[in-house]
């Protein structure tokens, strides 16, 4: 069995992201930027390949941005892809 190693670049990346939304650790949030908890934010994960983060929401509204504006920011902050799924929990 092969042991899955976990790259410094993605949880780099993931941390990073939780930081832009959340404005700890002296790092204070964008303007007008809701935080991870009301986006709904179930799952990241990072292909290394793609160099994309991918974010499993369930309101994709508010990572998007009125006009695309935050998550712009937010590709330009990370360096890298992003890719939004959309999570319903009601089937």
């Amino acid at each position: 069995m092969k042991r899955i190693k976990k790259t410094k670049k993605g949880m780099q990346v993931k941390s990073s992201f939780l930081t832009y939304f959340d404005g700890c650790y002296g790092f204070d949030a964008s303007e007008n930027v809701t935080n991870t908890f009301k986006m709904g934010v179930c799952k990241l994960e990072y292909k290394k390949k793609k160099n994309t983060l991918i974010v499993h929401l369930r309101r994709p509204g508010f990572l998007i941005g009125k006009a695309g504006i935050t998550i712009d920011n937010l590709k330009k902050h990370l360096d890298c892809n992003i890719k939004i799924i959309e999570v319903n929990l009601y089937k």
